[in-house]
């Protein structure tokens, strides 16, 4: 058994897929990706070809999520999210979305529970980011189990990607850890 420290978020399926192409690549020619601005081409450009090849296509029917010990129904997905806070992908805010529908649940960073989402496919991610789309929200739970696996899918913990073998994955709160955090302005 393998134990990992997920400080921020974990994540299996498309998005992990898009980060282990630049990470791979990155590895293989570092001269490529020395340049902010750059290295998010290269992220498009992976999450485009991600687009079109789908190698996560219907990972809903080959992996069974397990909230507080509940399995959950899942939707046609290509990728699970599993949120600590609310920073996700370069800054989207991913449990609240465009702020257009209710949310199941506030996320906070000292309720100890973990924000599971669902993401469509890599466009899906695109369009979270630039506020066009909402997530899936599967629910908000103290401990989250994945099972089921059947191949290889691509995983990243906190943005450190590799292929995941068939397992059984279990998330839950280690040991809480004081976060600072600038207030709003208030206008």
């Amino acid at each position: 058994m393998k134990t990992l420290i997920m400080n921020c978020y974990f994540s299996i399926g498309c998005d992990a897929a898009v980060v282990l192409n630049f990470h791979r690549n990155r590895e293989e020619n570092p001269a490529l990706f020395k340049n902010r601005i750059l290295n998010k081409a290269w992220y498009l450009g992976y999450g485009t070809k991600d687009v079109f090849e789908s190698k996560c296509h219907k990972l809903n029917e080959r992996i069974a999520i397990e909230l507080d010990g509940k399995a959950i129904e899942l939707p046609e997905l290509e990728g699970i999210v599993l949120l600590n806070i609310s920073s996700w992908s370069s800054g989207c805010n991913l449990w609240a979305g465009s702020g257009l529908e209710e949310l199941p649940g506030e996320q906070s960073l000292s309720d100890g529970l973990i924000e599971v989402c669902g993401l469509y496919s890599s466009l899906h991610v695109g369009r979270l980011q630039v506020g066009l789309a909402d997530p899936c929200r599967l629910g908000q739970a103290k401990t989250c189990q994945d099972c089921g696996q059947v191949r290889f899918v691509p995983a990243q913990c906190d943005g450190e990607p590799w292929d995941q073998s068939p397992c059984i994955i279990s998330v839950s709160a280690h040991s809480p850890a004081l976060i600072m955090r600038r207030e709003e302005e208030v206008s």
